[in-house]
């Protein structure tokens, strides 16, 4: 399943990169640690766009859209433009007529086996 490994590599990969300090801090205001979450898409720096943006599942199975400005080193939190649960909009079912599985429930397959990896 290709989309399934993509997405385990992305969230694999942000598990074990630092993440800017000013998104830690973000998250943290809004109740939530970096560390049990996974990021589904986190852009950084990307022109036209806030210094940080993207979608993370949380350790309690949240979706949130994300959009933070930053300081150009990313330790500094300037605003938060954007945090919202969209949990709602997301696909859940991992039985779609005709497409299989929907993207929500990957991401939660994928935040639940990282959970029950060791050291987590």
């Amino acid at each position: 399943m290709a989309a399934l490994d993509a997405l385990r590599a992305h969230a694999k990969h942000w598990r074990s990169t630092s993440l800017p300090p000013a998104l830690i801090e973000a998250a943290s205001l809004n109740g939530v640690s970096c560390a049990t979450s996974i990021f589904l898409k986190f852009e950084i720096d990307f022109p036209g766009m806030p210094r940080l943006f993207g979608i993370m599942l949380t350790g309690a199975e949240r979706f949130i859209q994300f959009e933070i400005e930053t300081d150009v080193s990313h330790t500094k939190l300037e605003l938060v433009d954007v945090w919202r649960d969209v949990t709602a909009q997301q696909n859940l079912s991992f039985h779609n007529p005709g497409v299989g599985i929907g993207a929500g429930a990957l991401a939660l397959q994928i935040l639940r086996e990282l959970k029950a990896e060791p050291g987590d």
